[in-house]
């Protein structure tokens, strides 16, 4: 790649180590990669890639990176999510919108 001051998408995807185009969109929708726009066409500076590679340079571990960010109610279900469904043949109350006019059973195209 030669040293320039701009890079196309497509470029800077190569830059970063062959990441895909949506997460290059994704950075420049967060903010986190900062673009230049020339006419109809995006640009990605030399300093903001170097920036960002910077900014994501870590020691940490994967796995504990991973353990880091989870939170520790993530994989609980809310309360009511828990709640038991009672027997689901139980008695459900009638709707009167339903009943014919000798209140029988049937619905209002049956009439």
């Amino acid at each position: 790649m030669k040293n320039r001051e701009l890079y196309s998408i497509r470029e800077t995807r190569e830059l970063l180590g062959g990441i895909s185009r949506n997460s290059v969109y994704g950075l420049l929708r967060t903010g986190a990669l900062p673009s230049v726009v020339i006419g109809c066409r995006r640009f990605i500076s030399a300093v903001a890639i170097s920036q960002l590679i910077a900014q994501s340079t870590t020691t940490v571990s994967p796995s504990q990176d991973a353990a880091r960010l989870r939170s520790p109610t993530q994989c609980r279900l809310p309360p009511l999510a828990r709640t038991v469904v009672k027997n689901q043949y139980s008695e459900i109350p009638e709707d009167p919108a339903h009943l014919r006019p000798d209140g029988s059973h049937g619905s209002a195209t049956d009439l």
